[in-house]
């Protein structure tokens, strides 16, 4: 298990008052090296791949 696996499960809103998601995995790093998770956006149903640094800044959701 990796550091960025204990983030999976947990839910985060994107910024203060931004729609709740769900962490899911790891992703691919970007193309200049930034670490990636795999995001579910849960208002949308939407899966994205978000930076570890956004992820560990946003708050988590009650």
């Amino acid at each position: 298990m990796t550091k960025m696996d204990i983030l999976v499960g947990t839910v985060r809103r994107i910024g203060r008052n931004g729609p709740p998601y769900e962490v899911i995995g790891n992703a691919a790093p970007t193309d200049d090296g930034r670490k990636q998770m795999r995001i579910h956006v849960i208002e949308s149903d939407e899966d994205l791949d978000y930076p570890i640094e956004d992820i560990l800044r946003d708050p988590l959701d009650d």
